[in-house]
């Protein structure tokens, strides 16, 4: 099985002059935590995640001594989180960041004919969770993710007679 018969054909992409918070809609609206930076020619430019957004976040509110605690979550009843009013600007500047400033430049991506189980290597051995497929032009033509290979791999098994 190839990457071209499982593979994601609406891509929801993002462009290189978006902010980080309308990245963030894009992904809350669409439930997805990353997507590919694309050119007007659909080139592929770069790659987004949530993780990213958040690293700057963190590298951010650092920067102006507001330290996260490593599990915020732990923490959130007992000590909740607050911005001094003299920075609250400097946390919001953060979601005007363009999208080129922090997508990931060097991209892992297949093509549609990449075997699945060499797309499912290429995941796990880069601890990354997407992969664009791209032409033989570098234009996306689609996305292939964990999940997508996970539920190939169960319903390929299940076709399988025991």
């Amino acid at each position: 099985m190839n990457v071209g018969e499982i593979m994601t054909r609406k891509v929801i992409s993002l462009r290189p002059d978006m902010t980080l918070k309308e990245a963030a809609e894009i992904f809350a609206k669409n439930n997805i935590s990353g997507a590919p930076v694309v050119d007007e020619n659909n080139k592929l430019l770069g790659i987004l995640t949530i993780k990213d957004i958040l690293k700057i976040i963190k590298s951010r509110m650092e920067s102006i001594g507001i330290y996260v605690f490593p599990t915020p979550f732990d923490f959130m009843d007992i000590l909740p989180l607050e911005i001094p009013v003299e920075h609250r600007d400097a946390i919001k500047d953060i979601g005007k960041i363009k999208v080129e400033e922090v997508m990931e430049k060097k991209v892992h991506h297949v093509n549609e004919s990449t075997d699945v189980y060499d797309a499912l290597n290429l995941l796990v051995k880069k601890e990354i969770s997407r992969l664009p497929v791209l032409d033989e032009n570098g234009k996306v033509i689609g996305i292939v993710t964990r999940s997508d290979i996970l539920k190939s791999l169960a319903i390929q098994s299940n076709e399988v007679p025991q």
